[in-house]
C-alpha cells in the first residue's frame, strides 16, 4: 500500500510540474487609456450613457455641466491581442441642446463572425482578456437620466428627474429616488434605500428596497426584501417576496410565495400554485379578494376586527379562527365538493369584506 501511494504522489507532482511549466511563462500585458470631458447642459438635456465591462458611478452637484471621467484597462496574455482589444474600444459622445448621450463601444470594427464569437462569450460569461471600462460622471440630479449597464454595476447618488436604469449581471446601489423611476434587471442585484413612483422588471434577480409610495413590478424568477411600501402592484413568475408592511397589494401571481408581515387597506390576489403567508391584516381593512388554484392561503386578522365573509372551495382545506361564526354552508357541486362558505369574523354581521375563490389547497384564517 505505501509503494501505491508514493506513485500516486509522483504521478500528482508531475501532473502539477507539467501545468506549472507554461503557466509560469505566461507573461500578463497591460494597457490603460481614458477619457476626460467636460459638457454643459440645460435643465431639459436627457443624458444617457451605456457602458459595458465596467462601473458607472454617478455623483450629483448643483451645476449645469457634466464632468465625464472614463478609464479603460485592458490585460491579456498577447500582446497583439491585447492592442486589438483596446484598439477596438471607443466612445460614441453626441453633445446638443436637448440630449447628451455617451455610449462605449467595444469591438464594433470586429467582422461579423468576430462579433458573433464576442456575443457567446459575453452569453457564456467566457472571454480572454479582462477589459474594465470604468465611468465617472458628475452631473446635475433634475435631469432626464437613462442608465444602461452589462457586467458591470451601478453607483448613484440621491436623484430627483425622471430616471431608467437597465442592468445585466451587476449591482445596482443606490440611495432616494424622488422622480419617476423605471428599472430594468437581468441577473442582477438591487439595494434601493427610497422609491417614489416606480416600475420594475425584473427576471433571475435579487432586489431590497426599503421604502417605496408607488410600486410596479413584472418580474420572474427574482426575490424581493421590501420594508415598506404603500401602493404596491404586482405580476410575477416563479418569485419570492418577503414584505414587511404594505397598505395595498394587487397580485396576479404563478408559482409564486408571498410573506407579509402587514396590510392595513386592501388587497386583491390572483394566484395559482403559490403560497400567500399575510400575518397581519389592519383591523381597519377596506377589502380582501383572493382567487387561487393549488395554492395555501393564510391571513391573520385583528382580534377587534369585524366582518362578513365568503369563501368558496373546490377540493380546498379550511381552518377558522374560534371567532368566526359560519352562518350558511352551500354545496354547489357536490361531484367536484366546490362549498361555499358565509358568516362572521367577530361579534357583529356586517357586509362581506372578505371574499375568496379557492380550487384545491388550503385556506386559514387565523386571530391575532
Amino acid at each position: 500500500m505505501p509503494e501505491k501511494m508514493n506513485k500516486i504522489k509522483i504521478v500528482i507532482a508531475a501532473f502539477l510540474l507539467i501545468v506549472a511549466i507554461p503557466t509560469a511563462g505566461w507573461a500578463q500585458f497591460t494597457e490603460t487609456k481614458s477619457v476626460n470631458r467636460r459638457f454643459k447642459v440645460s435643465p431639459e438635456t436627457r443624458i444617457e450613457i451605456t457602458n459595458k465591462y465596467g462601473k458607472i458611478k454617478i455623483n450629483t452637484w448643483n451645476k449645469d455641466s457634466v464632468i465625464l471621467e472614463i478609464k479603460v484597462r485592458v490585460e491579456d496574455k498577447k500582446l497583439a491581442k491585447l492592442e486589438k482589444t483596446i484598439g477596438g474600444i471607443d466612445f460614441d459622445i453626441t453633445d446638443n441642446t436637448h440630449f447628451l448621450i455617451v455610449r462605449t463601444k467595444v469591438g464594433e470594427t470586429s467582422s461579423s463572425f468576430e462579433k458573433e464569437v464576442q456575443n457567446l462569450k459575453e452569453t457564456l460569461m467566457l472571454s480572454g482578456s479582462k477589459i474594465e471600462i470604468d465611468y465617472t460622471v458628475w452631473m446635475p440630479a433634475s435631469n432626464q437620466l437613462k442608465v444602461e449597464n452589462k457586467f458591470g454595476d451601478i453607483f448613484i447618488d440621491d436623484y430627483s428627474g425622471e430616471i431608467e436604469i437597465l442592468l445585466s449581471n451587476g449591482n445596482l446601489k443606490s440611495h432616494n429616488f424622488e422622480g419617476k423611476t423605471k428599472l430594468t434587471l437581468s441577473f442582477a442585484d438591487a439595494t434601493i434605500n427610497n422609491l417614489k413612483t416606480a416600475r420594475l422588471n425584473c427576471n433571475y434577480s435579487d432586489v431590497y428596497l426599503k421604502n417605496a409610495e408607488k410600486l410596479t413590478i413584472v418580474s420572474k424568477s427574482t426575490d424581493f426584501d421590501l420594508a415598506e411600501v404603500t401602493d404596491l402592484d404586482v405580476d410575477s413568475r416563479r418569485d419570492k417576496f418577503r414584505i414587511q408592511q404594505t397598505k395595498k397589494l394587487v397580485a396576479q401571481s404563478s408559482f409564486t410565495n408571498f410573506r407579509v408581515g402587514e396590510i392595513t387597506d386592501y388587497i386583491n390576489i390572483k394566484t395559482e400554485y403559490g403560497d400567500v403567508d399575510i400575518q397581519k391584516i389592519g383591523p381597519e381593512f377596506r377589502t380582501v379578494y383572493l382567487e387561487s388554484k393549488s395554492t395555501d392561503i393564510n391571513l391573520g386578522f385583528s382580534e377587534t376586527s369585524e366582518f362578513g365573509f365568503e369563501i368558496t372551495g373546490t377540493k380546498t382545506q379550511t381552518s377558522f379562527a374560534p371567532c368566526i361564526e359560519i352562518k350558511k354552508t352551500e354545496t354547489l357541486d357536490e361531484k367536484e365538493k366546490k362549498v361555499k362558505l358565509t358568516g362572521n369574523y367577530g361579534k357583529s354581521g356586517k357586509s362581506p369584506k372578505l371574499t375568496v375563490n379557492a380550487v384545491s389547497g388550503s385556506v386559514n384564517i387565523s386571530e391575532y
